[in-house]
């Protein structure tokens, strides 16, 4: 009884595992989709230029700016400006008693009398000379004390006069007192800063500077400065040839077209040129990849993509530039996809196939010529939507 049992249960598993056999012999097998090539899109390079700019930060300053110093010390007896005030050049700031001026003044008014009563006396001389009762030699003697006179009167007059300047300090331009440090009854020396005047010819901006971006700068070069959101036009006007010692860089001087509404001593943001290239072969940054530090792209030919070793210049955020490597006529990629690999097979963007059944019939076209018809009509309805409304 076992056994018979045994028998029926492996005859069970015998047939169950042959009918499985001959159910996989005789299935048919799907057939597996081709795997379509990545999609690519490409673009020629082209010429162009590249500029590259700096941010930094200036200080705003008159244009002309002039600070007073006294050319002699003592006591400062008038003062006639205060800070904010228009002046003209040649207007009387304050006045200094020097304790200079009086004696100044004696001394020319001394010589002034001593040479006056020396030509009075030489005119008294000359008819007697021309008469015979003053000799040649005599005659001369007059005239040449004369002349002394004459030139000791001149010197006292310069005298008094630098003592007058030095005690009536002037503005020597027009412009606005930005500062002004003395009051009456001061005691100022001469290496005392009286006050600070700027002209009225507009403004200028300085700021400091790299070596490398002082070497893409010279006169007339043209930056943007802004100030609380509102930017100016500049140009340079100054490029210092040595580096200050203090910070180590180059100082570089602009005038700014502001209308001097940026007020002297505050800080405004620069744009500045720090490297430029002209008539140079261009392409898209993105299309650059790096292998072990050293740049390549993909090109296009015939279907299949190629890696080219490139050697590239500066770039922005949209082109680099190429210098070896490349020529106007090869198709490089600019679109990046996980096959990308020198000798993969690729379809360009406007070569993809589709495949549409219509009424039975196969046909083919492009996606993107669907995209572009599909776009056609929809402006198409727009327009005639538009018309009716109206």
């Amino acid at each position: 009884m076992r056994k018979m049992k045994a028998r029926i249960i492996w005859g069970v598993i015998i047939v169950a595992f042959a009918a499985l056999l001959i159910f996989r012999m005789t299935r048919k097998e799907e057939p597996v989709a081709a795997t379509p090539d990545p999609v690519v899109a490409v673009e020629n390079p082209h010429m162009g230029s590249i500029e590259l700019t700096t941010d930094l930060v200036g200080t705003i300053e008159p244009a002309d700016i002039v600070y007073i110093y006294p050319k002699a010390g003592g006591d400062v007896t008038a003062v006639n400006v205060k800070t904010g005030d228009i002046v003209a050049a040649g207007q009387v700031l304050l006045e200094i008693d020097t304790k200079q001026v009086a004696s100044a003044k004696n001394a020319m008014d001394t010589a002034k009398i001593a040479w006056d009563d020396a030509r009075s006396t030489l005119d008294r001389m000359a008819p007697l000379h021309g008469s015979g009762f003053v000799s040649d030699k005599e005659f001369e003697g007059y005239q040449t004390n004369a002349e002394a006179k004459r030139l000791q009167y001149e010197a006292a007059k310069i005298g008094y006069d630098n003592q007058m300047e030095f005690s009536h300090v002037t503005s020597p331009i027009n412009g606005r007192v930005e500062q002004f440090n003395v009051e009456v009854h001061d005691t100022v020396g001469s290496s005392m800063q009286l006050c600070v005047i700027a002209g009225d010819s507009g403004n200028n901006v300085s700021f400091y500077v790299t070596e490398k971006v002082k070497n893409n700068l010279s006169q007339g070069a043209p930056i943007v400065v802004t100030k609380e959101g509102t930017e100016y036009s500049g140009t340079v006007i100054e490029v210092s040839s040595m580096a200050e010692a203090s910070v180590g860089l180059f100082k570089i001087k602009a005038s700014v077209e502001d209308d001097e509404r940026m007020a002297a001593g505050t800080s405004v943001e620069i744009k500045v040129p720090s490297a430029s290239e002209k008539n140079v072969m261009l392409i898209p940054t993105n299309c650059v990849y790096y292998k072990g530090g050293n740049p390549y792209v993909y090109t296009y030919d015939q279907g299949i993509i190629h890696e080219v070793p490139v050697e590239v210049g500066i770039f922005d955020k949209e082109n680099i530039i190429v210098t070896s490597g490349l020529t106007l006529e090869d198709r490089v990629l600019t679109t990046w996809t996980s096959e990308l690999k020198e000798g993969t097979k690729v379809t360009l963007e406007t070569e993809v196939p589709v495949t549409v059944t219509k009424d039975g019939e196969t046909l083919e076209t492009s996606i993107k010529v669907q995209l572009e018809e599909s776009q056609t009509e929809e402006a198409e309805n727009s327009a005639a939507d538009q018309s009716q409304a109206q």
